[in-house]
């Protein structure tokens, strides 16, 4: 098996994280692999990266990093047999999470190997990905969600490197926060497959997943692999509103919600009075007005055997 690794050489690299990487490495070796390693360079490298090693026949791409990271390599995958895993080390590891793969900690130093075992022995899956398109001819695929208004606003606030994200979260978090005491929301039309709505949007969260920051499920049936999006709208006005959605979320209330919306859709429009900002798997991506729409089965990735059945038709 021809297996590529992904990563940024400097992520993780203060913590220990690339000795854990290495076993990682000389573990597949033992089982026969041949591995390289694709140290990227800039941000979007590993789109690129991704490309090569498909038109390498590359068996596996694996993404070593964050949200960002794995959202990097399945743009570069899509449409294509190699096989995307992960590694996880960032600070979010949603995708991880959701599918139950090891994720690395202090408290778990053997996370690393543990996650590439299940490069070995996991099964393989297509599933759907989302895909963004801005009115700018820009596109963007989306592995786990897209959001547009209060969270991409957030995303926009955290620091832009992934050592400074480390060493300032809580920066990062008392940033969200003001930017939440001030973002007021705003009258915007969405269509879905079935009707157009116009409502007074604080977020709205295109999932192709049901976990949302490694705490909520916004969209608590979704399937990764049925042909549809899963769209959360909040709506309401300012903070008060606001409160009132984490605190639905976070109690599993949110569905009965009156002021809280759940389409299931192939395609989404989303158009705002006041431009609203758009973050894709936590990664700013321009703003409204936005085309959204899914990509059946655009990805093949190796999931654990225990992964949740529900991810699944």
């Amino acid at each position: 098996m021809k297996v590529g690794f992904i990563l940024n050489p400097a992520s993780g690299a203060a913590t220990g994280f690339h000795k854990r990487l290495h076993k990682a490495v000389a573990h597949l070796e033992k089982q026969g692999c041949t591995v390289e390693m694709l140290e990227t360079q800039c941000k979007n490298d590993g789109i690129r990266l991704a490309r090569q090693a498909a038109n390498e026949h590359y068996d596996v791409a694996v993404a070593v990093g964050g949200d960002g990271t794995i959202n990097e390599v399945c743009n570069g995958l899509a449409g294509t047999d190699t096989a995307m895993a992960v590694l996880p080390a960032g600070t979010g590891n949603v995708y991880a999470a959701e599918l139950g793969i090891p994720i690395w900690g202090p408290l778990k130093p053997d996370a690393v190997v543990n996650g590439a075992k299940v490069i070995m022995t996991g099964q393989r899956r297509r599933i759907d990905l989302g895909r963004v398109h801005l009115a700018d001819g820009s596109s963007r695929y989306f592995l786990m969600w897209c959001g547009i208004g209060l969270d991409a606003a957030i995303t926009q606030a955290k620091p832009a490197s992934t050592q400074m994200r480390e060493l300032n979260y809580a920066t990062w978090a008392a940033s969200g926060l003001m930017v939440a005491y001030d973002f007021m929301g705003t009258p915007a039309t969405i269509t879905t497959d079935d009707e157009t709505v116009k409502q007074r949007v604080l977020m709205a969260v295109v999932s192709n997943g049901q976990l949302y920051g490694r705490i909520w499920r916004l969209a608590p049936e979704a399937k990764m692999d049925d042909g549809q999006l899963d769209v959360a709208v909040m709506t309401g006005h300012g903070w008060p509103s606001t409160i009132k959605h984490v605190v639905g979320a976070t109690l599993k209330r949110h569905i009965k919600d009156p002021d809280f919306f759940l389409y299931h859709t192939t395609h989404l429009s989303l158009t705002a009075k006041h431009t609203l900002p758009i973050h894709v798997d936590a990664e700013p991506f321009g703003s409204t007005p936005a085309e959204i729409e899914v990509v059946p089965l655009a990805l093949n990735v190796i999931v654990p055997h225990n992964a949740s059945k529900k991810l699944f038709k």
